[in-house]
């Protein structure tokens, strides 16, 4: 993939880092932003290259890790859940081309950052600064905009096909995916189509020991057209996915299968000189079946067995007007929103009269309306201020199951929970203002300050009997909602500086951005130790062994409650490089984030990573390019008592890619790389890796799982 980046140069050669692509000199534009679009680029003479090797799992949410202050939480090959300076889940807004996707299994299992697969990514942008308003409608934690390939409007009235075609391999679990573009467009029109395909076996991590289950199975259709003609412009597409069988090793399901069908359309008109009209809506509908026996062991229990299977239907729109020339900037004025309908139904496929309503026609519906303007009010200051106005609205119906009739206790919940009010109205304010000074040609200085919130997401207020339905949190724990939640509240400040240097000394085109952050969450929502009876008890019967990472062996402990406390996050990351001469160049990017329980008795926050971060050095001749990189994390024994969160030990591993981009006339659109991952097979694990909950794996259960073995991988990809 080639990255291009609408930032200062340094920035951009900074994303060069963050998904270890070619870099680029780009426009200056005030965000501070990193964009990935594609694998390669060039700076001036210079051309540096790296692309991480995907150890073919192919989930998009890994290119988080090459951001800094980004992570990913990894319970499965195609669930990785995105993480922002130690935010995660549904706190970090996901776009993916301009449609904010909801999860169709309540654990997360087809995360919104696997929407797209890398192959087929055009551009991912994150904010390093506060988020702005009209990012989303809940961007708490951040925001990630994903855009998929599509074929381009020309300069020309004449129809020019465009194409692109990928494919590769990998040792490590003989992965193995392809996928490609065609389309058609010229100045009025546009046409495409594409697809993917990815498929791999369990990885290994110790020589010849495999990770069950981390086999993956995923195939995308995709398809688009738009339209630009006298000051109106109108795009429309259709997303098809199938995702097969596939494990996810840190959820007590695997998944048989997931259907995801979307649309999305968009419309934009430019009224007058300086104002202009956009809209945008989508629908999605989504289908899930996960088995606890059709992948894995089978428990030895029949009565056990479980399938769920779930379903969302989802809709959203946004409708703004943006005027320019207000103040020497531009303001933009809008409404937006979304409904999801989830539901989810547990059976034994020995026992046909066993059934749990799991979560029976649950409503999150979200409306927004925002104002925000963009400018320099002065010489040298850019300022992008707004405030968000939010109502979410939430309901539930009735549940019912088969222990409900057969367990006193159970029958106890359902009861109340049926004879509860379970609507649930919010009504939020998030307020964000970001600044950047120019002090000089090198130095730009970096301050945001934030409000924002986040309503409880439906797991959280609507689980009634103690289930690990978490929206992928993966501890190990069972958890019981608690319906009247208060929405989450952040105070956040971030500040930095960006260095520039064309020259010093022998060192060229240097760059240095870090960033602190600090933000301060009331009524943040996180699990604590149920003291209920009823629950208890209930569990008891659902998990008579207790939980996997719980050493005593008693099943109260292993029972949390959603619950409103105090937490604060804070930390650095920082991102940097420089050129040495026409062929060489290092770059390299650091994270580090802390968080805190700071209400009642003092905890950490659970699925924090450690300090860690990466190192390259490349080396480019010709149509050739040598990277080697150097990426490790410390110690993590800052962890979360509530759930018994495992420690991890320091680790790093060395990498190596040669990239050929051959110049010639007929062929400069093809990109051929070879690469090896963790040389020296080195074992280790990543902090937000989840604990494994397959017995008969090589992985101890309850243990945290490890990250692949030693990958020999080959990439290959040509633009037409």
């Amino acid at each position: 993939m080639y990255i291009k980046a609408s930032v200062k140069w340094p920035s951009l050669l900074a994303a060069a880092v963050a998904v270890q692509c070619h870099v680029a000199l780009a426009e200056y534009e005030e965000l501070p932003t990193l964009v990935i679009e594609g694998e390669t680029m060039e700076a001036g003479t210079t051309t540096t290259s790296i692309q991480p090797g995907t150890v073919g799992t192919l989930d998009a949410s890994d290119l988080l890790k090459r951001v800094p202050g980004g992570n990913v939480n990894r319970n499965g090959p195609l669930t990785g859940i995105a993480q922002y300076r130690g935010l995660y889940g549904d706190r970090v807004a996901v776009s993916v081309d301009g449609m904010a996707l909801k999860n169709a299994g309540p654990n997360a299992m087809d995360s919104r950052m696997s929407a797209i697969p890398s192959a087929l990514i055009q551009s991912l942008k994150v904010y390093r600064g506060v988020t702005p308003v009209s990012m989303g409608l809940e961007t708490m934690g951040g925001a990630v905009i994903a855009k998929s390939r599509q074929a381009e409007f020309t300069d020309s009235k004449a129809w020019t096909p465009q194409a692109f075609a990928t494919a590769g391999w990998s040792s490590v679990n003989n992965g193995v995916y392809g996928g490609g573009l065609l389309g058609i467009a010229n100045q009025n029109y546009r046409f495409h189509f594409e697809a993917s395909h990815e498929g791999g076996d369990n990885y290994r991590f110790n020589n010849s020991d495999n990770v069950k289950y981390t086999n993956y199975d995923r195939q995308t259709y995709q398809a688009g057209l738009g339209i630009r003609r006298d000051g109106h412009e109108f795009g429309a597409g259709y997303d098809h996915k199938f995702t097969g069988n596939t494990g996810t090793p840190s959820l007590p399901m695997d998944i048989r299968w997931i259907r995801t069908d979307a649309v999305n359309g968009n419309y934009a008109w430019q009224l007058s000189d300086r104002v202009k009209l956009k809209t945008a809506m989508f629908f999605q509908d989504a289908d899930h079946e996960m088995t606890n026996y059709h992948l894995r062991d089978a428990p030895n229990d029949r009565t056990r067995w479980r399938r769920n299977n779930t379903d969302v239907v989802a809709g959203g729109y946004k409708a703004a007007l943006v005027w320019s020339g207000i103040a020497n900037g531009e303001l933009e004025v809008g409404v937006d929103g979304d409904l999801a309908t989830h539901k989810a139904k547990v059976t034994n496929p020995n026992n046909a009269a066993f059934f749990v309503n799991l979560y029976n026609n649950v409503n999150r519906n979200r409306y927004g309306a925002y104002a925000e303007w963009r400018g320099e009010p002065v010489d040298r200051l850019s300022l992008t201020a707004g405030v968000r106005y939010r109502f979410t609205y939430m309901d539930a119906g009735k549940v019912d199951g088969t222990p409900a009739q057969l367990m006193p206790a159970a029958r106890q919940l359902r009861d109340r929970f049926n004879a509860a009010d379970r609507r649930q109205d919010q009504h939020d304010v998030d307020v964000a203002l970001d600044l950047n000074f120019r002090l000089n040609d090198s130095l730009d200085l970096a301050l945001g300050l934030a409000r924002k919130t986040h309503a409880p997401t439906y797991q959280q207020r609507y689980t009634w009997l103690p289930l690990e339905s978490t929206g992928g949190l993966a501890d190990g724990r069972v958890y019981v909602g608690d319906i009247g939640l208060d929405s989450e509240k952040s105070y956040e400040v971030v500040a930095g500086f960006d260095l520039h240097l064309d020259r010093i000394g022998f060192l060229e085109g240097l760059y240095f951005e870090p960033r602190a952050f600090y933000r301060y969450v009331n009524d943040y929502i996180q699990g604590q130790p149920e003291t209920d009876p009823t629950v208890l008890m209930v569990a008891r019967m659902t998990i008579p062994n207790g939980c996997p990472n719980n050493p005593s062996g008693n099943t109260d402990n292993c029972v949390l409650r959603w619950t409103n406390i105090d937490a604060q996050l804070y930390g650095v990351d920082m991102q940097g490089g420089f050129a040495v001469g026409e062929h060489w160049r290092v770059d390299g990017l650091m994270t580090y984030t802390r968080g805190e329980k700071i209400s009642g008795k003092h905890d950490n926050l659970y699925r924090i990573a450690p300090l860690n971060g990466r190192v390259r050095l490349t080396y480019s001749l010709w149509d050739f390019a040598l990277s080697g990189e150097f990426v490790g994390a410390l110690r993590q024994d800052k962890v979360a008592d509530y759930n018994n969160e495992l420690k991890t030990s320091d680790w790093s591993v060395a990498n190596v890619r040669l990239q050929y981009q051959p110049s010639y006339k007929y062929i400069q659109g093809l990109k051929l790389a070879v690469g090896l991952d963790n040389i020296f097979d080195n074992r280790h694990a990543d902090h937000l890796n989840g604990i494994n909950r397959v017995r008969e794996s090589k992985v101890g259960l309850g243990n945290r799982v490890p990250n692949p073995g030693r990958n020999v991988y080959v990439t290959l990809n040509y633009t037409f």
